[in-house]
């Protein structure tokens, strides 16, 4: 038998996981929506079961796409996407969770921007940013997309605290993009954005991430550049 790299063993084992997970995610959903229809003491409790479940899972589609990445193994996809049919559909996914939470979320984006992206990357970029927006604004948070001359600025902003001051500007994956496993918030999440970013890119230019407070809302705001590209 062929000794199997244990990074690799542990790659496969990520993958399983990952796909029981968005089962119990799944199941989840529809529970937390049916409590949600009479009044109970079990909707906490499924909220919070599903948001640590969601972070589990974030992290696992994380750990697999450095490995991918790392390896050499990932090419990504890259095709014309009507960027707001992409955020809509991302919010009606996490509509359940959102309204429980009391978070009112509005899009800014024009019907017909269409931009080349890996619309997978970029989906399990926003599962991330979305989750702990979630969690850390008060009310409101916002989606939105517009066109900067060659640029796409999606944009992902909340009425919380904000971030934190040594974490602001541009956030870069040649540079480990803030990666310190003893800061948990700004460890692997911010480094698989940036890599996600990175990823977009060509010879003249790579997308970047970059961390502001206020803007559309008075907390933080995530913003992802990504440069225009030609379709694969």
């Amino acid at each position: 038998m062929s000794k199997l790299d244990f990074s690799t063993v542990l790659a496969i084992s990520i993958h399983d996981m990952k796909n029981s997970l968005n089962l119990l995610l799944g199941t989840l959903d529809e529970l937390l929506e049916t409590e949600m229809r009479r009044p109970s003491i079990e909707q906490e409790r499924l909220a919070l079961l599903r948001y640590e479940a969601r972070r589990v899972n974030d992290t696992l589609i994380q750990l697999l796409a450095l490995y991918r990445s790392l390896k050499g193994l990932y090419r990504p996809n890259f095709m014309p996407v009507q960027i707001y049919d992409l955020l809509e559909e991302y919010w009606l996914n996490n509509k359940v969770l959102m309204d429980y939470r009391g978070v009112e979320c509005h899009m800014i984006c024009d019907p017909d921007l269409a931009w080349v992206v890996d619309r997978y990357l970029v989906n399990c970029l926003l599962e991330n940013v979305v989750n702990n927006t979630v969690r850390y604004t008060r009310r409101r948070m916002c989606m939105s997309a517009r066109q900067s001359g060659d640029w796409l600025l999606l944009q992902v902003a909340d009425d919380g605290p904000g971030f934190p001051a040594e974490m602001l500007g541009r956030q870069s994956f040649q540079e480990g993009a803030g990666f310190d496993p003893q800061q948990g918030r700004t460890g692997l999440g911010l480094y698989f954005c940036a890599l996600v970013a990175n990823m977009h890119g060509d010879e003249r230019h790579k997308g970047f991430v970059e961390l502001s407070n206020g803007g559309v809302l008075p907390g933080g705001c995530f913003t992802l550049h990504l440069p225009r590209l030609l379709p694969a």
